[in-house]
C-alpha cells in the first residue's frame, strides 16, 4: 500500500516557522549569494514560479498545503547553486528546482513554500566538439537554442520533447526523456547522457557517468541539482519525408501502429490523434483518426511498400502530401493548440506499450459517450515500441462536478494503464500517488537514494518517494464525483 510518508500537522507546521529566521533575514543572505536583482519575494514574481502551464482552479489545489514559493531566486553558476543550498540546509527551507517548467503535472510547483530556484539563467553552451561528437551545456539551455546552435556545425542531438520551444535540457532529464521526437530513430534521452554534474541535497558535487546516470532520470529534482550536462549529437538531417492517414476506427488506426512500429527502419516520429484535436491544427480531411509518420528522407531507408500495405490493410487511406508535411511542420504545436480554446484543459499523460494503446482508446472513447466530456486524445511514440499517450477533455473549471469527474475518468484510465503494464509518463507532484502501484521497484530505489542525497529532506518534497494524500482517499474521492456526475445527465445537472 502507498504510505502517505510526509503528513506535516499544524503544530509541526507552526514549530517550522519558528525555528527558521525572520522573512528579512533569509532575503538577506539569499541576496548575499546571488546579489539583489536575482532574489525576490513579491507576490506577483511567487505565483509566476510556483506553477505550471497547467491552468487549474484554486480548488485543485487544497490538497497541496503551501503551493506558493516564498523565494523566487535566480542563480547563474555551480557555487550559488551551493550557496543557497548551504542556507536551505541550514534553515530547514525546501527547495524546488525550476527549469522551463513545461511539464504540466506541478513538477516544479512548491508544496512546502521555501526557494522556487530558477535554473535558467543557466543557459550557457560551453562545448561543441565535432571531433568527439558531443556537447557540454547548463542546464537551462533550451532544446530550441541547442537545435540552432548545433545546425551551424551541422550536427543535431536528435531528440526533442514536444515542448522543444519551451523545455530546458536540465528539465527533461529529470522528468525522464523517454517520449521525445526523434527517440524511436535515436534513442532516448538515457542514450545520449555521457556525464551529468550535480549537486546533492547534502552539498556533495558529483560527477555522474554510465549507469549512476539512470538515478537522475525521472527524478524531479527531489535529490540534487544539475549543474552541467554532456551529451552525445549526431550528424545533422535535413531531409524528411511524412505520411499521414486516415481511419475509420481506433482498432484499424492500433493495429497498423503497432505494425509500422515493428518494421526494421525506424521513423523519426510517429503521431496518432483523434479528429477532435485535428480540428485544431490540421484537421482531418479523411477518416475519424489519423496516424502520421516521419522517415529520414533517403529512399532506401523509406519503407514505402510497407508502409502501404499495412494501412491498406486496416483500410487507412493516405490523405495527401501537404496534409502529411504540415503534420510534421507542427510536431511541436499539435498537442497544444487546444488549450487557445478553452478555459481548462483537463490531461493526463501515460507511457503505455504499443500493443496496449488500443484497448486505453477504446475505453475513453466509451468514456467520452457515457459521460458527455469533450473529450480529445493524442500519442507519440518514443523509445522502446512504448508510446506517450495523452487524454485531454476541455473544461470549464467553474462547473466543480464536471471538473472533478473528469479528474476521476482521467483516474480510472490510469488505473486501466497499470493493469495493462503501463504507468504515469511523467510524475510530478499530481502523478507520486501511483508509484507505489506502477514502479514499486524505482519507488525503494528512490526512496533509498533520497535518504543518501537529501538527508535533510529540503529538495523539491511531497513527490516521487512521498505523497500529500493516499491512493485509497483520491480512489474514493473520484469515484463519487464520476457516480454523481452520471447520474447528473438523468436529474438535468
Amino acid at each position: 500500500m502507498f504510505r502517505e510518508v510526509i503528513e506535516m500537522s499544524n503544530t509541526d507546521i507552526e514549530t517550522t516557522i519558528t525555528q527558521t529566521p525572520e522573512k528579512a533575514t533569509i532575503i538577506e543572505m539569499l541576496k548575499g549569494v546571488v546579489g539583489e536583482e536575482r532574489v525576490s519575494d513579491s507576490e506577483l514574481e511567487r505565483v509566476v514560479y510556483s506553477g505550471d502551464p497547467a491552468v487549474l482552479p484554486q480548488y485543485h489545489y487544497r490538497w497541496k498545503r503551501k503551493y506558493l514559493a516564498d523565494y523566487a531566486v535566480r542563480v547563474e553558476s555551480e557555487e550559488e547553486i551551493e550557496g543557497i543550498l548551504k542556507i536551505a540546509r541550514e534553515h530547514n527551507i525546501p527547495v524546488v528546482p525550476r527549469g522551463g517548467a513545461s511539464s504540466c503535472m506541478s513538477s516544479s510547483s512548491p508544496s512546502r513554500g521555501g526557494i522556487s530556484l530558477d535554473l535558467k539563467p543557466m543557459n550557457k553552451i560551453l562545448e561543441i566538439n565535432k571531433k568527439g561528437m558531443f556537447v557540454r551545456v547548463e542546464p537551462g539551455v533550451t532544446f530550441e537554442g541547442l537545435a540552432n546552435s548545433l545546425d551551424k556545425e551541422n550536427l543535431t542531438l536528435g531528440i526533442y520533447p514536444s515542448s522543444a520551444k519551451s523545455a530546458v535540457i536540465g528539465g527533461w532529464i529529470a522528468c525522464g526523456g523517454r517520449g521525445g521526437i526523434g527517440t524511436p530513430f535515436y534513442g532516448g534521452l538515457k542514450d545520449h547522457i555521457l556525464s551529468l554534474s550535480v549537486i546533492g541535497g547534502d552539498g556533495e558535487v558529483k560527477l555522474l557517468e554510465g549507469d549512476d546516470i539512470d538515478i537522475l532520470l525521472h527524478s524531479y529534482g527531489i535529490l540534487g541539482v544539475i549543474f552541467e550536462i554532456k551529451l552525445k549529437v549526431h550528424e545533422n538531417v535535413r531531409e524528411y519525408k511524412s505520411f499521414s492517414y486516415g481511419f475509420r476506427t481506433t482498432d484499424e488506426l492500433c493495429n497498423a501502429m503497432v505494425e509500422i512500429t515493428k518494421l526494421e527502419v525506424k521513423p523519426i516520429y510517429l503521431k496518432i490523434a483523434d479528429d477532435e484535436l485535428q480540428k485544431f491544427s490540421n484537421p482531418l480531411e479523411i477518416g475519424k483518426y489519423v496516424l502520421s509518420v516521419t522517415y529520414v528522407d533517403t529512399p532506401s531507408d523509406i519503407p514505402l511498400e510497407d508502409l502501404k500495405s499495412i494501412t491498406g490493410k486496416y483500410d487507412g487511406v493516405y490523405i495527401s502530401d501537404e496534409f502529411s508535411k504540415k503534420e510534421w511542420d507542427l510536431r511541436y504545436d499539435a498537442e497544444f493548440n487546444p488549450k487557445e480554446h478553452t478555459e481548462t484543459l483537463m490531461f493526463q499523460e501515460f507511457w503505455m506499450p504499443v500493443e496496449k494503446v488500443s484497448k486505453m482508446l477504446s475505453k475513453y472513447e466509451s468514456y467520452r459517450r457515457s459521460h458527455r466530456i469533450p473529450a480529445l486524445w493524442f500519442g507519440m511514440l518514443g523509445s522502446h515500441n512504448e508510446m506517450r499517450l495523452e487524454l485531454m477533455a476541455m473544461i470549464d473549471a467553474a462547473q466543480y462536478l464536471k471538473f472533478i469527474s473528469s479528474k476521476g475518468i482521467l483516474h480510472k484510465m490510469m488505473k486501466r494503464a497499470i493493469k495493462l503494464g503501463g504507468g504515469p509518463y511523467t510524475i510530478g507532484l499530481q502523478n507520486s500517488i501511483y508509484m507505489s502501484r506502477a514502479y514499486p521497484a524505482r519507488l525503494t530505489e528512490m526512496q533509498e537514494a533520497k535518504k543518501k542525497w537529501d538527508p535533510n529532506g529540503i529538495m523539491n518534497p511531497d513527490r516521487v518517494t512521498s505523497c500529500l494524500t493516499s491512493f485509497r482517499r483520491i480512489d474514493v474521492l473520484f469515484l463519487l464525483a464520476t457516480a454523481f456526475r452520471r447520474l447528473s445527465k438523468y436529474v438535468g445537472g
